[in-house]
């Protein structure tokens, strides 16, 4: 009888909440493996790339083009949604309830503008653009629910800007 207790807690008490807690860590795990896969390739993309806004070609802010004469323009236009693991959605939720920075969304959100950055350079270069000007980027968050009981949603970049023919 004093054995089948150990038996007891385990069966009633320690397997539920290792089965509770399986799913969402190993979400967050896959998540966390998958988004490290990206963010290498996308490392990877910028070297061979170059810095994207590090080139006086390349301004998203109100610049005199007093030397730079334009054949012709056109509008450069990128969208990508990005979102979190459910696992990490889970292990948000936990930390939102004591409080402090979010890292999860952190990666996300500058997963997103890094890549939607890469993806207007490579539409202008197919264009045949040698400069880009006046580039914005709008971030939205996307909620796959028609109520709002769900928690899952993702974030949508929009990137624009306009490409210079010189």
């Amino acid at each position: 009888m004093a054995t089948s207790a150990p038996l007891v807690i385990v069966l009633y008490i320690v397997v539920p909440i290792v089965t509770i807690f399986f799913f969402p860590v190993s979400s967050w795990a896959l998540g966390r493996w998958y988004q490290n896969r990206l963010h290498g390739a996308l490392l990877e993309n910028e070297k061979l790339e170059g810095a994207t806004l590090q080139d006086s070609n390349y301004l998203s802010t109100f610049s005199e083009m007093n030397g730079m004469s334009a054949q012709s323009s056109t509008l450069l236009h990128v969208s990508i949604c990005v979102g979190p693991s459910i696992g990490q959605m889970f292990f948000m939720w936990v930390k939102g309830l004591f409080g402090g920075r979010l890292h999860s969304y952190d990666v996300v959100l500058d997963y997103g503008r890094r890549e939607v950055l890469l993806r207007l350079r490579r539409q202008a270069n197919d264009l045949g653009c040698t400069a880009i000007q006046n580039v914005r980027i709008e971030t939205s968050v996307v909620s796959f629910a028609k109520n709002n009981k769900s928690r899952q949603s993702s974030v949508e970049f929009l990137a624009f800007a306009t490409g210079i023919l010189q």
